[in-house]
């Protein structure tokens, strides 16, 4: 380094206004024997001595390209240069108001200075942007300054969406993004974020984007789609599958429709951990009318919704399991997947699980201080009568079932029963509760009958001696059967047990399930 350069340096350090300013403009340039060092210069440039001085705005301002300045957090530079009087600072403030605020007029008064001040590339600029018949006078308007050297338009336009992006202005982000597409020749990975973000924020904000077409944004989506976003997937798939992202038509994400390559985006956004993309492959690979339909894999992915936590697809797998079930363990599966729906707020899943609790007459209230009496008495009587009022029991259910052996985490399965020799009226059968105060009284009698199984056997005896007993407290409390015990024939009862039969009943409910 020469004597002289060290010499600024030396008064530099020692606080010399003018010396600090020369330092750093050098640095920042790399000029005059000075290694270019963008971070050193700013350091000389914003130190407390000198960072009010106009001539070290201008130096900074001046000095770097406006993306170099934006990227740098130097705006407040800029327009401290641009008020005392820089021409480039003014052209490069006014076009950072246009692209970056959308405000045109402040933006194009900075131009008209600077044009004044003798910046022929704000004078052409400035035009360009004025053009009353131009399809996209933004653009023209960074390529024009582009070409003279003076910024990089594209580079401007997408720093410009990345601040829009974090402040989460869909508008400006959208408004931005179109700029740099036209000024970039090809998607490159920066915009391809940008537009895959900007698709997730509207789908999330309920704002459609305007003024990108669906081209760039389907190039945008596959190109991020190639390297792993499965975002991007999942709203390309359902695009090209004719399916809305939220208040965005597929007519706005892509071109045309493309049900093979949509179908594997989303199944690529379900492998990904887009559970709800699992519900969507289940609906295009159900419908018989597409040219992707296959029922093994409908079945395949709606089954895998489930089991992700959609409450849709585990009504639906519940209504399907439970329209053909034979058994008794094909009853249980399909009554807890109802179940998980109805836990989530499903009212069709509700409905669906009241069809098969047989109804009761008179108020729980009155019910609930008829078991109390009982109780006193007899404990296990009150604890069937209990269960049969919360689960619609016949009688026969009622004094026969074990709640101990029979509690399920969605409900109660009444055995088979030991006493009876009709097939008809002694099958098992699978009953959901309807609601936490169901739910309780199933666990309290599993608990009791679980402690006190042998003396409940000797204590209750055979059917004929249950029976019995029922039978008197009822006379000495006088108590109506018809509100503890359902009344319902063999076949009714068969047709809670046997699906097909359950589903003719259920036709109205189940129809609209799975219609949902």
């Amino acid at each position: 380094m020469r004597r002289q350069d060290i010499q600024l340096l030396a008064l530099a350090r020692q606080g010399d206004p003018a010396a600090r300013c020369e330092a750093g403009r050098r640095y920042l340039l790399g000029t005059d024997g000075f290694a270019q060092h963008i971070a050193t210069g700013l350091d000389y440039l914003n130190h407390p001595a000198v960072r009010d001085l106009p001539q070290a705005a201008r130096i900074v301002a001046e000095s770097l390209a406006l993306e170099d300045l934006l990227q740098l957090r130097q705006e407040g530079a800029l327009a401290q240069a641009a008020a005392a009087g820089s021409a480039p600072a003014q052209v490069k403030l006014g076009v950072w108001l246009c692209v970056r605020h959308g405000r045109l007029d402040e933006g194009a008064r900075w131009l008209d200075r600077a044009g004044a001040a003798g910046h022929e590339a704000a004078v052409r600029a400035i035009a360009a942007l004025r053009q009353p018949d131009a399809d996209d006078p933004m653009t023209a308007f960074l390529a024009t300054l582009t070409e003279s050297g003076d910024l990089k338009g594209a580079l401007v336009a997408t720093i410009a969406a990345q601040q829009a992006l974090a402040e989460r202005d869909l508008p400006r982000l959208a408004a931005s993004l179109r700029t740099a597409l036209a000024l970039t020749p090809t998607t490159t990975p920066e915009l391809a974020e940008l537009v895959a973000a900007a698709v997730r924020l509207a789908e999330q904000s309920a704002h459609p984007i305007l003024g990108i077409e669906a081209a760039a944004i389907e190039a945008a989506l596959d190109h991020r789609t190639s390297r792993g976003d499965r975002d991007a997937a999942y709203a390309l798939g359902r695009a090209l599958c004719g399916i809305p992202c939220g208040v965005l038509e597929p007519a706005t994400l892509a071109a045309g429709p493309n049900m093979r390559k949509g179908v594997a985006l989303l199944l690529r956004a379900a492998d990904a951990g887009v559970e709800a993309a699992w519900l969507h492959l289940y609906r295009m690979h159900g419908d018989h009318s597409l040219s992707v339909a296959n029922p093994q894999m409908a079945r395949f992915c709606l089954e895998k919704a489930a089991f992700g936590g959609q409450g849709e697809a585990q009504r639906k797998l519940g209504a399907l399991m439970l329209r053909v079930a034979d058994t008794l363990e094909d009853s249980e599966q399909a009554i807890e997947w109802l179940h998980r729906a109805a836990a989530a707020q499903d009212a069709h899943a509700v409905g669906l699980l009241q069809s098969l609790v047989l109804p009761l007459e008179g108020d729980d209230a009155q019910a609930d201080a008829a078991i109390a009496l009982v109780r006193r008495d007899d404990p296990w009587l009150a604890v069937r009568m209990q269960l049969a009022r919360r689960f619609g029991l016949t009688k026969l259910e009622a004094l026969c079932v074990d709640p101990a052996d029979g509690l399920r985490p969605w409900g109660l399965v009444v055995g088979k029963n030991p006493f009876i020799a009709q097939i008809r009226l002694s099958a098992p059968r699978a009953i959901p509760a309807l609601g936490d105060a169901a739910m309780e009284a199933a666990r309290s009698a599993a608990s009791f009958f679980g402690q006190a199984s042998r003396d409940a056997q000797a204590f209750e005896g055979d059917l004929r001696r249950r029976s019995l007993r029922q039978r008197r407290a009822f006379e000495r409390h006088g108590l109506d059967e018809a509100m503890f015990f359902a009344n319902a024939t063999s076949m009714t009862l068969e047709a809670l047990r046997l699906g097909p039969k359950w589903a003719f009943r259920a036709r109205e409910p189940l129809q609209l399930a799975l219609a949902a």
